[in-house]
């Protein structure tokens, strides 16, 4: 039986830098350099930069 093959994208979580706990979920290639954006976070009310912490489980068995 061929192994199963791996999905293009996968789902990523953006944590705030500012330390509030807040995260934004985001899907992007696999194959594409870590992710890192200027969002907004409610907790500090002000844009704040948010980088790439855990990648979450996509599923499987």
């Amino acid at each position: 039986m061929a192994k199963k093959a791996k999905s293009r994208v996968i789902i990523v979580r953006l944590l705030s830098m500012a330390m509030t706990g807040y995260f934004y979920t985001f899907t992007r290639p696999r194959v594409a350099r870590p992710m890192s954006l200027l969002k907004y976070d409610p907790i500090v009310r002000r844009r704040v930069l948010f980088l790439e912490s855990k990648k979450k489980f996509t599923g499987g068995r």
